[in-house]
């Protein structure tokens, strides 16, 4: 149900900066998040700051060793671009697993990630970079792990006054990546799981590093250290697949809610795991 609101269109970060000052205003970027809560239910917002106009922080760029994407780049750009299609492959599945066309030319990865929703699809792959969240206020500018800054469902690490300006990772350059998902329909669904990995191999085969993400089955998108710690040093196996899944099956906490029940999700994240593993082993270079 939406109350009548106040409407701002600051053209530039520190006019965005200075009208979020204060605890009940609240960023708009693409809004296909923020106006279906509104329709359903009363938020503490009494005015929406509309920072979809700021091109500063609308970007993909290349740096020697890093990737960095503006809080405004939509999941269309991403799943355009390609310098992350050769860089960050998992990410462009992730965003366009969002969604229809329409959500994707509108959504953005700032807004994805300061959603927080535990089904974002776009956190996994992050998760597994090692991404660094950038925010700015009218104080200056600070940094927080990915990791950090998700706090909860819908909760995370901004102050009042913050903003995403962008988002950072280092280069995988050796490593296999990949993301899958399970809904409960083909199209623009909802995870009911969802899981991302990042593998690189010793010269001999075996797994020297492996990050694993998954989303939609606990408080927020996190990585699964017992897991990957089993499959370090191993070689690439469907045997040792199976043996991350059931890890994975026993160290997670989903929730039963209307897409799926607590125990299917943890059948689900298990099948996915031994999937996303499979995926990235063909990847590696």
């Amino acid at each position: 149900m939406i109350d009548e609101l106040n409407y701002s269109l600051p053209s530039n970060l520190n006019d965005a900066y200075s009208q979020l000052q204060e605890i009940h205003r609240k960023p708009l970027a693409g809004a296909t998040d923020i106006i279906p809560r509104l329709r359903r239910t009363k938020l503490p917002i009494d005015t929406l700051v509309d920072i979809s106009r700021i091109r500063e922080i609308n970007f993909i760029r290349e740096h020697e060793t890093e990737i960095e994407i503006g809080a405004l780049t939509t999941h269309s750009e991403i799943t355009d671009s390609a310098l992350l299609q050769s860089t960050a492959i998992s990410l462009l599945e992730a965003s366009a697993s969002i969604g229809c066309q329409q959500t994707r030319n509108r959504g953005t990865l700032g807004g994805n990630i300061a959603n927080a929703s535990p089904a974002a699809d776009t956190l996994p792959p992050l998760l597994t970079f090692d991404a660094v969240v950038h925010l700015g206020s009218l104080d200056g500018t600070r940094e927080m792990p990915l990791s950090k800054f998700l706090l909860g469902p819908g909760k995370t690490g901004l102050a009042v006054g913050e903003l995403i300006e962008f988002i950072s990772f280092k280069k995988l350059n050796r490593y296999g990546l990949a993301y899958v998902k399970s809904g409960k329909r083909n199209g623009m669904s909802i995870a009911v799981a969802s899981a991302a990995v990042a593998i690189a191999l010793d010269d001999n085969g075996r797994i020297e590093d492996i990050r694993l993400a998954l989303g939609s089955v606990a408080s927020t998108a996190l990585r699964c250290p017992r897991a990957e710690k089993i499959l370090i040093g191993k070689p690439l196996t469907k045997t040792h697949f199976k043996k991350a899944g059931e890890i994975v099956y026993e160290d997670i906490s989903p929730i039963d809610d209307v897409r799926a029940s607590a125990s299917y999700r943890r059948s689900v994240a298990a099948a996915l795991v031994m999937q996303v593993l499979s995926i990235a082993e063909g990847r590696l270079n």
